[in-house]
């Protein structure tokens, strides 16, 4: 997959290195140069000075080429503007833009971005749910926020481990979707036993969410 990342400045540093390590192409474009000099020297990909809310440097930077955009600069309408010129204009399918007003993502997804993350919103529930950050390892919300993808790793002393998930009392509206298991990837059914150090992908809807971490870690008093 052809990749363009607009903006950011610590987070593209992640995105790059996680994309290339996956194979994916990568174009990073970004208006700070000494940014893009940076970026240069560290990682393989095409990087391009520039603004991106600017039609005619997102056509120079090859966006027509891409099959998903994803602006995170600091600036709300800065990614609103990258995507939907992406997406309407260039016809790139899949855009996605971080916000940092919560209260934005509707807006986004009624103009047309395909994908919004809230940055507010995943620390919110983090810190709501008091969760630490060594047992969620992301927590992404989707659907304009209806919707949650938890990236969860068992510990020895989760009440899951060594269960299998038909033994474990996963609310309704809620599904494990994936378990990663070192190199390993797998769809689990009903007999797969969750093993210490599993991560397991879990879709949930929002109000379920803390019955989930229950179900999967045990209460904690």
């Amino acid at each position: 997959m052809h990749i363009m990342i607009v903006g950011g400045y610590s987070r593209v540093h992640f995105l790059v290195k996680k994309f290339i390590a996956e194979g994916h192409k990568l174009t990073v474009l970004h208006k700070d140069e000494e940014e893009c000099k940076k970026l240069a020297r560290i990682h393989k990909a095409s990087i391009v000075h520039g603004d991106g809310t600017d039609p005619a440097v997102l056509e120079d930077a090859g966006v027509m080429d891409c099959d998903m955009v994803i602006a995170i600069s600091n600036s709300d309408a800065e990614n609103l503007v990258v995507c939907q010129v992406a997406g309407r204009r260039y016809g790139v399918k899949r855009t996605l833009a971080v916000v940092n007003d919560p209260e934005h993502m509707e807006v986004f997804k009624r103009l047309g971005v395909s994908t919004v993350i809230s940055t507010a919103d995943i620390i919110f529930n983090i810190i709501d749910q008091e969760v630490s950050v060594e047992e969620i390892l992301s927590l992404m919300p989707i659907e304009g926020g209806k919707i949650d993808i938890m990236d969860i790793e068992i510990g020895d002393d989760f009440a899951s481990a060594g269960k299998s998930l038909a033994e474990i009392s996963m609310p309704e509206d809620s599904v494990v979707g994936f378990i990663v298991r070192g190199e390993m990837q797998m769809v689990p059914k009903g007999n797969t036993i969750v093993r210490e150090g599993d991560r397991l992908i879990i879709l949930s809807t929002r109000n379920v969410q803390p019955e989930v971490i229950e179900a999967i870690r045990g209460r904690v008093d």
